[in-house]
């Protein structure tokens, strides 16, 4: 982990002020806490920075550290993600749950993204609250091709395979060898594994909605899960708050002073976030992602929680060159 002081002059030499940023984060922070009678604590992942099986880890020794483990009063819970792997974003859902007793509430704030696993991890509260302009979004599993470099949805290659059937049909082929030519293309083994991914991720979004936010209904869960696991064509697709209301997520709108200070946060980390990007795009841009060093990410811990963000050792290596 990094310490907030830890490689602060690295940043200055990018013009980044983290010390004096952070402290402005944590102000409105507890400054939300009076406001909303409960806990506050943030998860913050800079676009670079994903979900993975390490924050886990984190949120649980910084709960155990900060809090015992255990909150007496309803627990907010800031979330700022494009996504991640979606079976540590539920291990995380199910510890977040583990953190707050039966008659308390666990709320996920959103102030502008909680993507792809953000959104997966937000099925584990009771009620989502969104700024208007948040998003969420589906929770298809997507597929790394490495030919590629991109990633794309298992329903898309389950879905290839059918069109090329229909195409096949359509055109009016049925020459064994060319049939028997694109069948043997087609890797059987893996469209197989990806069906069963696309089930499991329903399952555990399925789990997590019966734990909390639809307790008293079990098929409102499956209905809301297989909703966002398999009825948007696009992993990008915007879910904004009346459509998360038409999938009968529990959402509510952050209005007035709860508002305010939610987007006094959110500009915040947007100072800080937008600062970084400003500094290392044309590098990345060059390098396209080739680094000379493992992890680009690091943790940055605060006095209410973890954001995850460009690494000190990487604004190092770019300052050498400036």
């Amino acid at each position: 982990m990094a310490s907030i002081a830890g490689g602060e002059q690295n940043m200055e030499k990018a013009n980044i002020n983290v010390n004096e940023v952070i402290k402005e984060i944590d102000t409105v922070v507890s400054d939300l806490e009076k406001q909303l009678n409960g806990k506050v604590i943030h998860l913050i992942f800079h676009e670079l920075a994903s979900i993975t099986r390490d924050v886990v880890d984190d949120l649980e020794f910084y709960m155990r550290e900060k809090h015992k483990g255990k909150v007496n009063e309803d627990l907010y819970v800031i979330l700022h993600t494009m996504g991640g792997d979606p079976d540590a974003a539920y291990h995380i859902g199910i510890r977040l749950q583990s953190y707050v007793p039966e008659n308390k509430k666990l709320y996920v704030i959103v102030p502008r993204y909680a993507k792809s696993a953000g959104t997966l991890l937000a099925c584990a509260t009771d009620e989502i609250l969104l700024t208007p302009i948040a998003e969420l979004g589906p929770i298809d599993p997507q597929i790394y091709v490495r030919e590629t470099g991109r990633w794309i949805s298992a329903k898309t290659i389950a879905g290839s395979l059918r069109q090329v059937i229909e195409t096949l049909k359509d055109v009016g082929i049925s020459d064994a060898r060319v049939i028997k030519e694109l069948v043997e293309k087609i890797p059987i083994v893996e469209l197989g594994h990806y069906g069963s991914l696309i089930d499991h991720i329903q399952h555990l979004a399925e789990d997590l909605l019966q734990r909390r936010m639809f307790r008293d209904s079990e098929s409102t869960a499956e209905e809301v899960a297989s909703k966002l696991v398999k009825s948007y064509m696009y992993h990008g697709q915007v879910i904004h708050n009346e459509e998360a209301e038409r999938l009968r997520i529990r959402v509510k709108t952050l209005q007035a002073e709860t508002l305010d200070l939610v987007y006094k946060y959110y500009k915040e980390i947007r100072k800080l976030f937008d600062k970084l990007d400003e500094y290392l795009e044309p590098f990345l841009t060059v390098i396209q992602g080739e680094l000379p060093f493992g992890s680009i990410i690091e943790k940055h811990e605060t006095s209410y929680g973890l954001i995850y963000m460009p690494s000190t050792q990487l604004i190092e290596y770019i300052s050498n060159f400036q």
